[in-house]
C-alpha cells in the first residue's frame, strides 16, 4: 500500500523525552479544563474521558482545515477510530486547566497516524501520550485511501511555519 508519508515529521515519541531534546515538530493545540462532572469518586478525572478530549481536538483540527465529520458523512463517507492506544502518567484533577497537543505522524493508504499528548497548564507536565490510527471509509465502510483534500490540507497545515 502505497500512500503520502508526511516528511518532517518524527515518529510517535513525547516532546519531552530526552532523546528529543529540540524537539520542534508542529502540533495543533486546543485548551481545555477540566469540567465536575468528569471526575471518578478519588477527585481525578475518569479514565475514559481522557479519549473524548484527544477525540474533540482531532475534531477541532479537522475543523480548522474545514472538514467536518458531519460535511464527511453527508457524502456517504466516514472515518473510524482503528486503534487507540493511551498512556496515563499524571492524573488530571478538578478545575486543572490543561493543552491537548495533535500531530499528524503518518498519512498513508486508507490510515491517518496521530499523535496527542495531554500536558498541563500553565507547567506543561505530561499527563497523557495516545496514539490513534484513523481509517477513511467509503459509502460502503470500505477502507478507502485518505481523502485527498484533507490529506492536502493535514499535509500544508503540519508543514506551515505558522499554519
Amino acid at each position: 500500500m502505497l500512500g503520502l508519508e508526511l516528511t518532517g515529521l518524527a515518529p510517535a515519541t513525547s516532546p519531552c523525552s530526552p532523546a528529543n531534546p529540540g524537539m520542534t515538530d508542529k502540533f495543533f493545540e486546543v485548551e481545555m479544563a477540566v469540567h465536575e462532572n468528569e471526575l471518578d469518586e478519588y477527585g481525578v478525572v475518569n479514565n475514559a474521558i481522557y479519549v473524548a478530549y484527544i477525540h474533540n481536538a482531532r475534531e477541532d483540527l479537522a475543523a480548522s482545515i474545514g472538514f467536518s465529520m458531519a460535511s464527511i458523512a453527508r457524502t456517504g463517507n466516514a472515518m473510524a477510530l482503528l486503534e487507540l492506544n493511551l498512556k496515563y502518567l499524571k492524573p488530571l484533577r478538578r478545575g486543572a486547566k490543561f493543552v491537548v497537543k495533535v500531530r499528524i505522524v503518518q498519512i498513508k493508504g486508507a490510515r491517518i497516524l496521530v499523535d496527542h499528548f495531554i500536558e498541563t497548564l500553565p507547567d506543561h507536565k505530561l499527563v497523557l501520550e495516545a496514539t490513534a490510527t484513523i481509517v477513511c471509509l467509503n459509502k460502503d465502510y470500505r477502507p478507502t485511501r485518505v481523502f485527498p483534500e484533507m490529506s492536502s490540507k493535514l499535509h500544508q497545515f503540519f508543514s506551515s511555519k505558522d499554519g
